[in-house]
């Protein structure tokens, strides 16, 4: 049961607080002092909610000095925009430990102004982030190094060999793709919450270049084995422009597709299919592969989930952390085929934004 302060609590309020999954507190703008709190603080923090709300949330963290510092922080953001959000590692009452992250908002209830925090164990979410920093430090410096080599040899070779120019372009062009995967990682690590010097986009092209890069080209013969075999690409003409940073969607492009390929089965090959949402707010990227088990839709962008022999687990959760900085949703279903349909939703709040080069 939760417990609020005074009877002048908003009831309502107290059954929706009631309601909510999450760990809930309230506490007085002015005093700081908690007013009140949900049933699920106890199973979060193991403290009933009366001791709660004696305790106080700052008491339940590893350093409370450093707690208090980010949610002052996070509290004056919230009175700018409506909301913050700080991280705190967490003490529940047997001493066990865990990352906690606390939205915050400021409210009234019963005529009191507090501001409301929302508390979720995101210990998981700040493992596989730290497992991706890890992963970022080793392409930086454990690749990097013999990055810059190759790309110094093909310029040795260009002069000292007569010819076969064509291929050393190739090559470039392969070490330059290599360099801009290792730049994007460091980029969605270090700051991959938020999108710098947007552009407007043309998806179509951004479409061709990105199946290009992963399979060669259309009939995909350069990089994937003999016609037969070859991944075919289907594009809707028109599907707009976009406001985005154009080197990560392509990345998500990149991923989506080779996420279709590597899980292709049979001697036919895949078609991947791009188009727009119904409405016309979103892309759809579909494929005729073996799609992806029910159970599993919810996983597939986690970090470091992957179910091929020669996967990383981090294509989908790329697509996911672009589809995040941009302010975009993406959802994971079965596709009319049987394989993986994609849709990612939230790019346009209206068809007419996808641009002049929409068709209507």
């Amino acid at each position: 049961m939760s417990e609020f302060a005074g009877p002048s609590a908003d009831s309502l309020l107290l059954e929706v607080v009631d309601d909510l999954g999450d760990a809930v507190i309230a506490r007085d703008a002015g005093s700081g002092e908690v007013v009140a709190v949900n049933g699920t603080v106890e199973e979060l923090f193991g403290y009933p909610p009366a001791a709660f709300r004696e305790l106080g949330i700052d008491e339940c963290a590893v350093s409370p000095a450093q707690a208090q510092d980010a949610r002052t922080g996070a509290e004056r953001t919230a009175h700018e925009t409506g909301s913050g959000t700080y991280r705190w590692e967490a003490e529940r009452r047997d001493g066990t430990t865990f990352w906690a992250e606390s939205t915050v908002s400021p409210t009234t209830v019963g005529g009191r102004e507090c501001v409301v925090s929302v508390v979720r164990d995101v210990s998981e979410q700040t493992e596989r982030e730290r497992e991706l920093e890890r992963f970022a430090e080793i392409l930086t410096h454990d690749l990097r190094n013999p990055l810059n080599a190759a790309q110094a040899q093909v310029g040795i070779l260009r002069g000292e060999v007569c010819g076969g120019e064509e291929f050393l372009d190739r090559l470039e062009r392969v070490h330059g793709r290599m360099a801009d995967i290792v730049d994007d990682v460091r980029t969605l690590v270090s700051h991959g919450d938020r999108v710098e010097n947007p552009v407007q986009v043309d998806l179509n092209q951004v479409v061709d270049s990105a199946w290009e890069a992963v399979v060669g080209g259309r009939d995909g013969r350069s990089a994937h084995g003999d016609a037969r075999s070859a991944p075919r690409l289907v594009v809707e003409d028109g599907l707009g422009t976009v406001t985005a940073d154009e080197s990560r969607i392509g990345r998500l492009f990149e991923n989506l597709f080779e996420n279709a390929v590597r899980h292709a089965t049979g001697d036919s090959g895949v078609t991947v299919t791009v188009s727009t949402t119904p409405g016309g707010r979103g892309i759809v990227v579909a494929d005729d592969g073996p799609g992806i088990v029910a159970d599993d839709r919810e996983r597939v962008f986690d970090y470091g989930y992957t179910t091929a022999d020669r996967g990383t687990g981090f294509g989908l959760n790329i697509v996911s952390a672009v589809a995040d900085s941009h302010g975009w949703d993406i959802d994971v279903r079965e596709a009319d085929s049987g394989g993986a349909r994609f849709e990612i939703t939230g790019m346009w709040d209206d068809p007419v934004q996808r641009g002049d080069t929409a068709r209507e």
